[in-house]
């Protein structure tokens, strides 16, 4: 257990310890006791209060003779007496157990503000009390914990996450609601805050303590105490983590359940480690227990063999070498009668144990009636002495006493030597300090503890405190003291060494370490030169990734992704991706799936391919896999070479929304392998790359910078390039984007000032006036390095800002608020000399910007590096910008490194606020403009803050239609400009037709990201308004009421009207100027968005009764300007007046019924309605000995169904009058569905007229009640031509469904219906008539001929007069015939009204058969 040096010691030590076992060295001194308050107390404390250099002692606890908690502070000083300090009192009430005995609390001393002085928290008896010490020992409330008040409670100080703060924890139960209370409060460093991070058991009536039992140099925790079950007991050991995280201890079987116990970390044995005593109420023994518990090995605690009979509750333990053998000696006090699970208190005792040093206690003392006990230097002679406090008798007031035991021990203790050899460092966000052994007179090396004490300023206490209390240590017995994260700057630090007898060396010489603001991290990555590299989130986890292409030390080329998980940067092994190197590379959506591709250009070596190559690879759940659909890959000479495979340097491509469609579109330059120079632009065409031919001012360069920016803030991405052109002319061109998104030179913009080599540009906003500036970087024409930092002139052109940077070429500026004070700083590596090997002279800068300018920054140390690449980028997430830096060292090194920053320490970026007030109104068409209100970016710690101009925007749109809310514009970005947008605007085009969702979010300087703002939706209508129905009605003979209803996904524009006309029967004359202009207007009555009703006034000249209308409807528009399409539909009033007979038509025009005069006994509504089934080639009826029959024509509803009627109607159908015939090898049919000649050739096949292809028209009916395969009564019909379009007509006698069919079928005869031998058709016509297909004008005479002859008709009015003789032009056929009769008598005047005798004279007879005239 105890080294060799140590044992020999003990040996020694113990023929002295022999003399002094037979003896107690304590000896009750009256006048200091008499000088201690009386009051009983829980907890006394020593510590130097008030910085004099001695020791004060603290007591506390409850005194019903002082009306609560009490806290009194007895000073030390040179002369070994007490003086009077501090006092003060809390009125509140005692815990029901330990009224008589001091209150169940305590009473714990730390400097928690870091002001070097000690101070004081104090809990129980209902109060919970924070004391800040004022320097002189005088004590006043605090703030920094919240109101509290707590019973049953514990609590005590340790600095669990190493900040160099005190953190608390605490419990009890809180009153007045009596919740149990188990929290670790945190130290700020200006309040105290939960820590929601560790889940504790609900625990009171027990104790704490703190103390780094597994040497990590951090503390741990044990915490006893009882649940709401009074009779229980429960110990829990945590350990503590790098990080301040405690994890509980499972394994510690050792240690058991303690309910109001208490709890002391040691080291008992002298081995470096700490050892544990702990004593209370234990369950399982159902009694008072003390254990021993060894710590070895180390982090393991068992039961030393042979242990302390004696234990108390609600008492005290401490430690300390008080006979100067180098051993920790004890004093345990306490309750040491106890009933009722410890419920009951029956009396008070302690006991003085010295250490033998082989595990084994001896009593040398007995404390009757003490409650608490510490060890303390009253006399500051080096050596330990005694102070107790408690009652002999419970309850009776006279019987409390507080005594001082002056140790009367011979011996002599020197103070120890202070530490030497002090070294500091940092290493990423740790810092180190370490030291030295100190020396002592007694303790061994391995037995000391040290204090340190870290400020800022010389002697300071700003990281961790000097003022810590006696016997006590803030560092513990190791060599060193670690910081998870301290704030950049100098420190000033010094050592002190503490002995076993709590003896205190003087501080040592005093030491300082300066901590940059970026130190190099620890994160392990291949060096690269030749690279290019990106931050983004591409495992979707919240924190940024690391894409890296480069070549490495070896020459080898590598492109390796590393998956960030929790800081730590670690190769992601799964991917599987060609290497390139000398390029560029941008981690971009441009699938528009929300997850993150990747794109890059540069030289390749792979599978015996050298040369340039550009390759993109699509996120496919998780793996990167080359897309091979763009257009980037085309081969048109099919050499397995890309055509569009280029390389132009590390600003070779880019991506933007040129074109405004809200997907990212590419841009790059440079060498093809053919050295051909490119300038390409592709447009994102749902994922796949398209090159942009109409993009033709674009003048190809190599080497290549390009960039998208939107230079004039109107809304348009602009193209910047940088480059030589054939002819060597080395210049920026600048295409300015125009209207139509042709990208256009711009000779205001263009500059030979910003011509380089091995160049690269960085853009940003580093005036915050809303204008994109850059720097630039590179080699001139002349032979000058540069790095020119260009201002934006609002739009109107470039300026070099200020005197010229220290210039570089081969190396990759970034921009970044690296200090957090809200504006843009830069970076700049690369290689600074054109003398000497490529890599021979690297430097990096980091150039802060104030109100001066731009200023390097001298406190920095970070590698100088050419050849080099740079990024910014929060990698760990917590609030300011780290660096990854990668290059070529001046020692010919390769380097690749994170830097990590330490300004979010104190002065954290902070997020800007969303944007809000989105407006997404302004739609017109397929084009949307979207709106927002631009934030406000909170002010950091320090003050700074991205002014509203200074602040960028991404945007997330998203198709409802589609359920992908990135379909748009992806919400997914990597770090940096790419999808940025530099105002508070978007607009949008070429939206197809449906609902969008969008939401947008704002970055600044420090590139840290607002919440999105809230979803908004719209929608996009690019249909314009149709008719959906018309209805009209007679509400008199002359007065028709029309209402039109439209159908419109959107909403109609009320603002604009339609205009409404119908067409007089007899003079379609409609939208002719002047007096021809026939058409009658309708009177609107409303317009309510989706219905328009109208009146049409019938003038009196004319008799429209009964007569269907064409109604032209035109100019109805959407809200978002689409324009409906003039629509002329054929409509027949609903009320047809029997007097007069009547017209229907069907709404597409196809169909008209005429009706006669008196043809109903009364007024009907009549309708003519299609199916709206089309004609089909493949849809047909197959009747044996019949043939095939086909419909050709839409199935059309008369209604009212089953109307008869008095006098035959007319019923024409229009159909087409010519049809395809397609042959085949084995098969050979008529396509229906053909519309005219062109289509028919363009599928081989045979234009015929009807009557040329064998098959026969009709019209049919149809009629459920045949059986069969066609369920149609064939009625025949005759063929006409009306307006040069083909109908069939025949007469019907009831309403029902009628279409027009063919059919092989040669029984059947064009008119079928076999009335007569002569048929005129129809038998109702309306001479002089419109010409429309909704009125007849001429009668078709109808015969057949068996032979060839000649014949002639005549007609006759019922009189016998002869009106008309008609022949045709040659000698009839046989077959069926055709006369037309226009109505007209011999002198070219209609006929009147009426009934007319028309006969058919042929060599062997005359045909007779009559037809009706109706003039309207």
């Amino acid at each position: 257990m105890n080294t060799h040096y140590r044992h020999l010691r003990s040996i020694i030590a113990g023929l002295t310890l022999s003399i002094l076992i037979a003896q107690d060295p304590f000896v009750i001194d009256s006048s200091l006791s008499n000088s201690l308050p009386q009051s009983i107390a829980n907890s006394i404390k020593i510590a130097d209060v008030n910085n004099d250099g001695y020791s004060d002692i603290i007591m506390s606890g409850y005194d019903s003779t002082r009306s609560g908690l009490f806290v009194d502070v007895k000073k030390g000083n040179g002369q070994g007496t007490l003086t009077s300090g501090f006092s003060t009192n809390f009125i509140t009430y005692p815990d029901t157990i330990a009224e008589y005995l001091g209150g169940i609390g305590n009473l714990d001393l730390s400097d928690v503000n870091l002001d070097g002085n000690i101070d004081i928290y104090l809990n129980g008896s209902a109060r919970s009390e924070l004391l800040f010490n004022s320097s002189s020992g005088n004590f006043s409330e605090s703030s920094w914990l919240q109101n509290m008040s707590v019973i049953h409670s514990d609590g005590k100080w340790g600095d669990a996450n190493m900040d160099g703060k005190p953190d608390l924890f605490l419990m009890g139960v809180k009153q007045p609601a009596d919740n149990i209370l188990n929290e670790l409060y945190l130290n700020t460093g200006s309040y105290l805050d939960e820590d929601p991070t560790t889940i504790f058991p609900a625990l009171f009536t027990g104790s704490s303590a703190w103390g780094d039992y597994d040497n990590d140099g951090d503390p741990d925790l044990i915490i006893g105490g009882q649940t709401a079950n009074p009779n229980s007991s429960v110990t829990r050991l945590y350990q503590n983590d790098p990080i301040g995280r405690l994890t509980e201890v499972t394994t510690a079987d050792a240690i058991s359940g303690l309910k109001a116990g208490a709890f002391h970390f040691s080291d008992l044995d002298s081995d470096g480690d700490l050892d544990l005593v702990m004593s209370g109420w234990n369950k399982i023994e159902g009694s008072l227990v003390t254990y021993v518990l060894e710590n070895e090995p180390l982090g393991t605690f068992s039961l030393v063999p042979a242990q302390i009979d004696f234990a108390v509750a609600y008492g005290t333990i401490d430690a300390i070498d008080f006979n100067l053998d180098g051993l920790q000696d004890l004093v345990i006090s306490g309750a040491d009668n106890v009933s009722t699970y410890s419920g009951k208190v029956h009396s008070l005792s302690g006991r003085v144990y010295v250490n033998n040093g082989d595990g084994t206690f001896d009593e040398i003392k007995q404390l009757d009636g003490a409650r608490t006990t510490k060890f303390v230097d009253v006399d500051n002679d080096g050596i330990p002495d005694l102070v107790s406090n408690g009652t002999t008798e419970i309850g009776n007031a006279d019987s409390t006493f507080s005594h001082v035991y002056i140790n009367d021990n011979s011996g002599t203790n020197d103070d120890p030597e202070p530490p030497s050899a002090l070294t500091a460092f940092a290493v990423s966000t740790r810092a180190i300090f370490s030291w030295g052994t100190g020396s002592d007179d007694i303790d061994d090396p391995a037995s000391l503890s040290y204090n340190i004490r870290i400020g800022t300023t010389s002697g300071g206490n700003q990281l961790i405190s000097s003022s810590v209390p006696f016997n006590d240590s803030n560092v513990g017995q190791r060599l060193i003291r670690e910081f998870n994260e301290i704030p950049h700057g100098t420190y000033y630090w010094a050592v002190q060494t503490v002995d076993g007898s709590g003896n205190t060396s003087e501080w040592s010489q005093q030491d300082t370490l300066f901590i940059a603001r970026l130190v190099a991290s620890t994160q392990s990555l291949p060096g690269v030169y030749y690279s290019s590299a990106g931050w983004a989130d591409y495992t979707e986890d919240g924190i940024p990734d690391l894409a890296l292409t480069g070549v490495t030390f070896s020459g080898s080329s590598i492109t390796n992704l590393f998956e960030n998980s929790g800081g730590l940067l670690s190769q992601d092994l799964t991917q599987d991706i060609q290497a390139v190197f000398g390029g560029h590379l941008s981690w971009v959506d441009y699938t528009n799936d929300g997850h993150l591709d990747l794109t890059m250009t540069g030289f390749q070596i792979s599978n015996f391919f050298g040369g340039f190559k550009t390759s993109f690879y699509k996120w496919q759940n998780g793996l990167y896999v080359p897309d091979l659909d763009s257009e980037i890959d085309l081969d048109v000479n099919y050499d397995g070479i890309g055509d569009n495979w280029v390389n132009g340097g590390v600003n070779g491509h880019h991506w933007g929304d040129y074109d405004n469609d809200g997907d990212l579109d590419y841009v790059q330059g440079g060498f093809d392998n053919y050295y051909v120079r490119h300038l390409d632009v592709f447009y994102n065409d749902n994922g796949i790359l398209r090159l942009d031919t109409n993009q033709t001012h674009l003048v190809p360069i190599n080497p290549a910078i390009v960039q998208w920016t939107d230079l004039n803030r109107d809304g348009r991405l602009d193209l910047v390039t940088i480059g030589a052109d054939e002819a060597q002319s080395l210049r920026m061109r600048v295409y300015l984007n125009n209207s139509n998104y042709i990208l256009t030179p711009s000779i205001t913009w263009e500059s030979e000032i910003f011509g380089v080599t091995a160049g690269a540009i960085a853009f940003g906003d580093y005036n915050s006036d809303g204008y994109d500036d850059f720097a630039l970087t590179g080699l001139k024409g002349d032979g000058e390095l540069i790095t020119y930092v260009v201002k934006n002139v609002l739009g109107s052109g470039f300026t070099v800002d200020g005197t010229p940077l220290q210039g570089v070429y081969y190396g990759k500026p970034s921009w970044g608020d690296y200090d957090s004070d809200g504006d843009l700083d830069l970076l700049v590596a690369g290689q600074s000399s054109t003398e000497g090997a490529l890599g021979s002279a690297p430097a990096t800068m980091v150039y802060y910007q104030d109100e001066n300018g731009f200023t390097l920054d001298p406190t920095l140390s970070i590698d100088s590096v050419g050849i080099s690449f740079s990024q910014w980028g929060d990698y760990d997430a917590d609030g300011d910008l780290d660096l990854f830096l990668s290059g070529f060292k001046a020692n010919q090194d390769v380097v690749a490194q994170v830097y990590d920053n330490l300004e979010s320490i104190e002065n954290p970026n902070k997020v800007p606020n969303a944007p809000y007030l989105l407006d997404d109104t302004n739609i017109i068409n397929n084009r949307v403009n979207l709106t927002w209100t631009a934030p406000v970016d909170p002010d950091n710690a320090g003050g700074g803050s991205t002014p509203e101009p200074g602040l960028r925007y991404q945007l997330q749109i998203g198709s409802e239609d589609e359920n992908n809310d990135h379909a748009v514009s992806t919400g997914h970005y990597g770090i940096g400009e790419i999808g940025a947008i530099n105002r508070t605007q978007k607009n949008l085009r070429n939206l197809p037709e449906g609902n969008y969702s969008w939401r947008v979010r704002a970055f600044d300087h420090g590139h840290a990201i607002s919440n999105w703002s809230n979803t908004e939706y719209f929608y996009i209508d690019v249909t314009p308004p149709t008719i959906d129905t018309i209805r009209a009605n007679y509400v008199s003979s002359d007065q028709v009421i029309l209402v039109v209803k439209f159908k419109e996904d959107f909403y109609l524009d009320l603002n604009t009207e339609p205009s409404i006309l119908v067409t007089h029967p007899y003079y379609p004359d409609l939208g002719k100027e002047g007096t021809d202009d026939d058409s009658l207007i309708v009177e609107k009555q409303s317009f309510n968005g989706d219905e328009w009703t109208g009146v049409l006034i019938i003038p009196d000249s004319i008799d429209y009764s009964g007569k269907a209308i064409q109604i032209h409807v035109q100019g109805a528009q959407d809200d978002r300007q689409n324009k409906m399409e003039p629509a002329s539909i054929f409509k027949t009033p609903e009320s047809i007046i029997s007097q007069y007979g009547g017209t229907a038509i069907s709404e597409d025009g196809h169909v008209s019924i005429l009706l006669p005069q008196n043809a109903v006994s009364g007024d009907i509504s009549v309708s003519i309605t299609s199916q709206n089934v089309p004609p089909d080639s493949s849809s047909y009826i197959y009747e044996v000995d019949r043939g095939i029959t086909y419909l050709i024509s839409d199935l059309y509803d008369i209604k009212p169904f089953e109307q008869s009627l008095d006098k035959p109607g007319i019923l024409r159908i229009g159909f087409p009058d010519s049809t395809c015939l397609i042959t085949e090898s084995l098969n050979q049919y008529f396509n229906l569905n053909c519309e005219n000649e062109i289509a028919c050739a363009d599928l081989n096949g045979e234009w015929m007229a009807m009557p040329d292809s064998g098959m026969t028209p009709f019209i049919g009916m149809v009629d459920t009640s045949i059986t069969g395969f066609l369920p149609v009564l064939k009625m025949g019909g005759s063929q006409i031509s009306v307006g040069g379009n083909s109908y069939m007509q025949v007469q019907i006698d009831t309403f029902g469904t009628y279409g027009t069919f063919v059919t092989m079928d040669t029984t059947l005869m064009s008119d079928s219906i076999d009335v007569e031998t002569i048929v005129c058709q129809p038998r109702i016509f309306s001479p002089g008539g419109s010409g429309s297909v909704f009125e007849f004008t001429e009668t078709n005479i109808i015969y057949s001929l068996e032979r060839s002859e000649e014949v002639t008709a005549r007609i006759f009015n019922l009189s016998g007069r002869l009106k008309r003789i008609i022949r045709p032009d040659f000698s009839s056929q046989t077959g069926h015939q055709v006369l037309n009769w226009d109505g007209k008598d011999s002198n070219g005047d209609i006929v009147p009204s009426g009934l007319y005798i028309v006969t058919l004279e042929k060599e062997d007879g005359i045909l007779r058969t009559t037809v009706g005239v109706l003039n309207r």
